[in-house]
């Protein structure tokens, strides 16, 4: 077995005292506690065994090894001639910061500096710098001398810094290495390393025992977590497992969990802590759901960054836009108009600003290698997103994100990519796949197409559905037809591929590719595209109008109640109720005036709703509101944007585009105008030209 620095000193003390020594004695001589000393003894009654020696304890006199004089050299011999690691001054912080951490009682320098082989002078030199570091989670350090060092904070501000030392210090592959690695193997690994010392901040088996606890959670959310996510989420819950076991309580804020309770989160985070209780057969307190909640709801993806947004999501469409165009500002070249990257960060940004907002921990295990490969890019994203979002720290892990977004983009205004499509096969079972996914779509964008599947469904893929096979293992395949690489996807990997994908033929690639619907079946899917969206566009503008209201001595919600009623009489709001209380909590929520204009958009679906409609309303009194960047601002008219509760794909792209126009200035200043004729003309040339995008044809100039 392994044997640490400490557990070695313990060995050098019982060999060289031959009568026998007392407990208090070493754990003065080491600078820890009795009762740390008796854990560490537990653990080397093995080794003891090993070198067929017995420690035994007698009273009064203490502990004495028991053996011959030649097994007591060979143990000597064995473990304390053992080269001991040298840690870079990054490590000894961390290792100091796990000790503190893991730790109920006060730890002495002399036991750390033992621990690391370096002087008291130079631990205390790490404390210092630990402090500033400590300082942004709401912990600080509590050093006497004679009484030692501890650790001073909540126990939320506790987990968030374990969490970050984490994220800093292993990377996803090998976190999900180690969950997944036998339990059994534990023995034969070096616990000298940085990984596993903050692995002993949590428990093995509690990682893989989470890990069954979420093992239905891709079924219960109805969308899927990014890795990283996921991991997060898993690490958090073993975490929280063992701080619960060592007696460490939380609390999470009533208010906020009202607001949670009832979300579709909470009632999965319900259920993950009712398995966790069965699987530890422990209590848990009700607190927790709430962490979980906020994991799950800061971790919510989409299936794909093209899914379009119900226009819920204005304020994000705004923030959205408003990003672009300072990096387009700052980069000079052409964004706007590229609706993948504009899609892309909305889908992105919704659950990363849920994470800023509530100062969670963000995992981006590729943040060196992005500020590596693209300085002045992130340079540039950076001062983009603090203009943005000023209120707000967003750290270096998330402008990577970020980062990643933008340099897809400027890859597709650079030049004219050629397509492909491929499998991706991965030997994990908890989504190594999809980090591999996604770092190919970011890296490789020319790779517009990908299938995750596992190595026995390979056979049953026509070799006409994909151009290449990239894998995380060896395969029972010609190695000209596939290309192997890390689930990281290192900078050599991307190479390889793509210098797969270029010695493909050309000609063979492009036939494969480019063989053409039958001119029949293409006529029908065109004219059935063309019915649909023509419809819910149809339906949009029918129910376009707009009047001008006397709102003196009305409150928002009288004023709102009046327009609801006039939709009734128009036939497109069944009843008036439900659908003005729905709005009326909706602004509760956050702002819904569109920054730097004089308009609001008030929005939602509901069972109560017929029709979809978008209407205007001009107030005589401009009322004051808040905006979608949380600032009050002056109201003189109003927009309406209703659905029913149940709106196929089609319409919901509609209604999202008809949002995504409010964003623009020259949809402002017609909507300005207050000209019903104009206002409807402008949405119909926008609405024609939205549909033809749709089924791929292009408007005639």
């Amino acid at each position: 077995m392994h044997v640490s620095s400490r557990q070695r000193s313990i060995i050098e003390i019982l060999l060289k005292e031959q009568k026998g020594v007392t407990v208090g004695s070493i754990a003065e001589q080491i600078g820890v506690s009795g009762r740390t000393v008796h854990r560490e003894l537990d653990a080397l009654d093995s080794l003891f065994e090993e070198f067929e020696l017995e420690l035994v304890r007698k009273t009064g006199s203490g502990l004495e090894v028991v053996g011959t004089d030649d097994q007591k050299s060979a143990l000597r011999m064995s473990v304390l001639h053992h080269m001991t690691k040298e840690y870079t001054a990054q490590e000894r912080k961390a290792i100091i910061l796990c000790a503190l951490l893991e730790a109920s009682e006060p730890v002495k320098l002399i036991s750390l500096a033992i621990d690391l082989k370096v002087t008291t002078a130079t631990i205390s030199h790490d404390l210092d710098d630990l402090e500033t570091m400590l300082a942004r989670y709401d912990l600080s350090l509590l050093r006497k001398r004679g009484y030692g060092v501890e650790l001073q904070g909540t126990e939320s501000s506790k987990r968030r810094a374990i969490s970050r030392l984490i994220a800093e210090h292993l990377d996803d592959h090998e976190l999900i290495g180690i969950i997944k690695e036998n339990i059994q193997n534990k023995a034969l690994r070096d616990i000298d390393s940085i990984a596993e010392r903050l692995l002993g901040l949590i428990d093995r088996e509690k990682l893989i025992k989470v890990e069954n606890a979420l093992s239905h959670l891709d079924e219960e959310l109805p969308y899927p977590l990014a890795d990283s996510a996921y991991l997060g989420l898993v690490t958090h819950l073993a975490l929280a497992m063992e701080r619960i076991e060592k007696g460490e309580g939380i609390h999470f804020d009533e208010h906020t969990l009202s607001e949670l309770n009832g979300t579709p989160e909470y009632e999965i985070a319900s259920n993950i802590m009712e398995r966790l209780k069965q699987i530890f057969q422990m209590e848990i307190p009700a607190d927790e759901i709430g962490y979980i909640t906020m994991h799950l709801r800061g971790a919510k993806l989409r299936h794909s960054p093209d899914d379009q947004v119900w226009p819920e999501n204005t304020e994000l469409m705004v923030i959205t836009k408003r990003f672009i165009q300072a990096c387009e500002e700052r980069l000079d070249i052409p964004l706007s108009n590229d609706a993948s990257l504009f899609h892309g960060l909305l889908t992105h940004l919704e659950p990363a600003l849920y994470r800023l907002q509530r100062k969670m921990e963000i995992r981006n295990p590729i943040l060196e290698q992005i500020k590596q490969n693209y300085p002045e890019l992130f340079a540039v994203t950076s001062e983009a997103v603090h203009t943005i979002l000023p209120e707000l720290r967003v750290p270096d892990e998330e402008i990577g994100y970020l980062v990643m977004h933008l340099g897809a983009a400027l890859e597709r205004t650079r030049h004219e990519q050629q397509w492909y499509r491929a499998l991706v096969v991965c030997s994990s079972g908890i989504g190594s796949s999809k980090i591999l996914a996604t770092r190919i779509k970011k890296e490789i964008p020319e790779i517009v197409s990908l299938k995750n599947l596992s190595m026995f469904d390979l056979e049953e893929v026509p070799a006409t559905d994909y151009d290449l096979i990239i894998s995380t293992l060896p395969l029972p395949l010609d190695p000209a037809e596939y290309v192997v690489v890390s689930p990281l996807l290192p900078p050599d990997d991307i190479q390889k591929i793509k210098y797969q994908l270029h010695t493909t033929s050309q000609k063979q690639s492009h036939q494969e590719k480019s063989q053409p619907v039958p001119a029949g079946q293409q006529s029908i899917e065109q004219l059935r595209a063309m019915q649909y969206y023509t419809a819910y566009a149809n339906e949009l503008y029918d129910g376009l109008w707009g009047m001008r209201w006397d709102n003196r001595d009305q409150d928002i919600a009288q004023l709102l109640s009046q327009i609801i009623k006039r939709q009734k009489e128009r036939g497109t709001i069944e009843e008036v109720e439900p659908v003005v209380k729905q709005l009326i909590e909706r602004e509760k929520l956050g702002g819904l005036g569109i920054p730097g204009t004089s308009l609001a958009l008030f929005h939602g679906r509901n069972e109560a709703v017929n029709k979809a409609s978008f209407t205007f309303h001009q107030l005589r009194e401009p009322v004051l509101l808040r905006s979608m960047d949380e600032e009050v601002i002056s109201i003189d008219m109003l927009l309406l944007l209703l659905g029913p509760k149940e709106v196929p794909k089609e319409g919901l792209e509609v209604l999202s585009e008809i949002s995504s126009l409010l964003i623009e200035e020259e949809m402002q200043a017609v909507l300005k105008t207050g000209e019903t004729q104009q206002i409807a003309d402008y949405i119909a040339g926008k609405m024609y030209a939205f549909c033809l995008k749709k089924i791929g044809l292009e408007r005639t100039k």
